[in-house]
């Protein structure tokens, strides 16, 4: 099980390389609204200087262009789960018809639910001591885990996950996903704030090269974690790559 575990691993961080030749408009998806930005902050003067930075930091601008940022990241995100999913049924990753819509539905508003039971759990905590709040919300956290499991489900086209089944046989599968989307989003942000710190005052030249960089960083962290979560899902004996996309590098279409 070590070494299933160990290849798995493996194969989050070779197919997230992976998809940027098999499909990368996946990629370009969260590249080009990140860049956008970069050129909104780079015209805004962010990158002069860590006062002009803090200066601009909550700029209409900028928040303009991050608020699209997050929306590519996200879609990007969901298309590398569709990708990995797609090829195990044969499917185009474009294909919406392998997606289990009546689970991911559910997923869907079973976290919304929580969200808004989270919100009143906070009011209700309120008046609790600091210790008290905090060990009730994150046993709220941790017994609502496996609902993320359900919208997982719902894009790789598991039509037989339900609420009663991911807290029967999901935390596994929740527990992968979040080690592997550690390994993907550590790295990741570690470098995107270092290359952050790398623009400040940075010639031209350089800060363009900087800024192209990040942009490549914050896509390869939207697949990455898209491919981590995917694998992450998918049960560690299910690991024939016969039919993989990895053999032949090819998607067959639907």
């Amino acid at each position: 099980m070590i070494g299933v575990l160990i290849r798995r691993t493996r194969d989050v961080a070779v197919d997230s390389f992976r998809i940027w030749w098999l499909a990368p408009v996946i990629p370009l998806i969260a590249v080009l609204p990140e860049f956008a930005q970069h050129v909104a902050e780079v015209r805004l003067g962010m990158f002069d200087s860590i006062e002009q930075a803090r200066a601009i930091a909550n700029d209409p601008t900028r928040w303009a262009f991050g608020y699209a940022k997050v929306a590519g990241l996200v879609v990007a995100i969901l298309a590398a789960i569709r990708l990995w999913a797609a090829h195990r049924q044969g499917a185009s990753w474009w294909s919406l018809k392998g997606i289990a819509w009546r689970v991911l539905a559910l997923g869907i508003g079973a976290n919304i639910a929580i969200s808004v039971l989270g919100s009143l759990l906070e009011s209700a905590v309120a008046g609790l001591t600091d210790t008290a709040a905090f060990a009730i919300t994150s046993l709220f956290t941790l017994a609502t885990l496996p609902l993320i499991i359900l919208v997982v489900a719902g894009f790789a086209g598991d039509r037989e996950a339900s609420l009663r089944s991911v807290y029967i046989t999901g935390w596994p599968a929740t527990l992968r996903i979040l080690g592997f989307s550690a390994l993907v989003i550590a790295p990741m942000m570690w470098l995107h704030t270092l290359n952050h710190q790398w623009a400040m005052g940075a010639p031209p030249v350089l800060l363009w090269a900087l800024m192209i960089f990040d942009s490549l960083v914050v896509g390869l962290l939207a697949v990455g974690w898209g491919t981590a979560i995917e694998h992450g899902y998918r049960p560690l004996g299910d690991d024939d790559r016969s039919d993989s996309v990895s053999q032949t590098g090819i998607i067959v279409p639907t």
